[in-house]
């Protein structure tokens, strides 16, 4: 073949090539909200996109890596019908979950968070410290640094705060005291969450969407109130959802959640009770569960006064419920 038809037949691939349709490389963004069926997008748009899965996403399993607000994932946009697919998920760098029913093995409830902010109030409804304890391990086992926001401090009196900041703090837990209707803590709060993805979580009725509503009034959160008739909270938020803040960065809102049990194995547990850690080894028996054995180095470190009654009572508790 001479010189001549070798140049013309190059040409000729090159022309047909240009043709042909380019396949697009999948396009990344981050599920801000989700439904039954639907997730919410963001790619970097006035407004996220609206998607959906490629059935063979969770072929392998129906209960793994489920998508959750926050995660980045791969999708493939259709310009015409402004929506798109959801193709894979990127790996998470945190994440915030929870045991749920029997036969799942596990609840995510926000990806990729770097902050979980814990919402309980002293009074109406009270303080929970279990609850608040498992939160910590949830936050612990999932990679989250933890600030604690007792509000309503309005209801409360300064001697109801004083031991609970403080036996908080000593944990090395960052503790806010907040206050609605004297606009307290509010600079404080807007400085730590800024540029920075948080998550709101806490008991039902402790002011989350409350604190949200304060600081951003533009946005028309919906507020719930405390039933009069259990003086339980009412589920105001339905799922968790992602809302952009003006200084940049995401505020999470979550269901208020009555009962929570942190995904962490029984054998692990000990490790997220972080006055727990000097301790931990010393045990005459390897395997100690630190509750019914001899010679525990952990009780006697309660005996001792080194870990409260307090949080020990709270480890038992998330022990036997595992």
């Amino acid at each position: 073949m001479n010189i001549e038809r070798k140049v013309k037949i190059s040409s000729s691939i090159r022309k047909t090539e240009q043709k042909l349709p380019q396949k697009k490389s999948p396009q990344t963004g981050t599920v801000v909200r989700r439904t039954k069926s639907f997730y919410y997008v963001d790619v970097g748009e006035a407004t996220p996109r609206l998607c959906r899965i490629r059935g063979s996403l969770f072929k392998v399993s129906r209960h793994r890596n489920k998508i959750a607000v926050g995660d980045e994932v791969e999708i493939d946009l259709d310009v015409e019908e402004d929506s798109g697919w959801i193709l894979g998920i990127l790996p998470r760098r945190t994440k915030l979950s929870r045991r749920p029913a029997l036969g799942v093995p596990e609840q995510i409830l926000v990806s990729n968070a770097d902050t979980l902010l814990i919402v309980a109030s002293l009074r109406d409804p009270p303080f929970r410290e279990g609850l608040v304890d498992r939160f910590l391990v949830a936050a612990s086992s999932g990679g989250l640094e933890t600030l604690l926001i007792l509000s309503k401090a309005d209801l409360s009196t300064v001697s109801e705060i004083k031991p609970i900041k403080e036996l908080y703090s000593s944990l090395g837990c960052n503790v806010l005291v907040t206050s609605v209707p004297e606009s307290r803590g509010f600079d404080s709060l807007r400085q730590l969450i800024s540029c920075r993805t948080s998550v709101l979580s806490g008991h039902s009725g402790v002011g989350k969407s409350s604190l949200i509503a304060a600081l951003f009034p533009d946005w028309g959160v919906r507020i719930g109130q405390v039933s009069n008739k259990s003086g339980k909270g009412l589920h105001t938020t339905i799922m968790a959802e992602m809302y952009p803040l003006p200084q940049g960065g995401y505020i999470v809102d979550t269901p208020g959640i009555r009962e929570f049990a942190p995904l962490v194995k029984l054998e692990e547990l000990d490790k997220h009770f972080v006055e727990f850690l000097p301790f931990l080894g010393q045990c005459k028996f390897k395997g100690c569960s630190h509750r019914h054995e001899p010679h525990c180095a952990v009780k006697e470190a309660v005996t001792t006064r080194k870990i409260t009654d307090q949080r020990y009572s709270s480890y038992c508790n998330l022990y036997d419920s595992l």
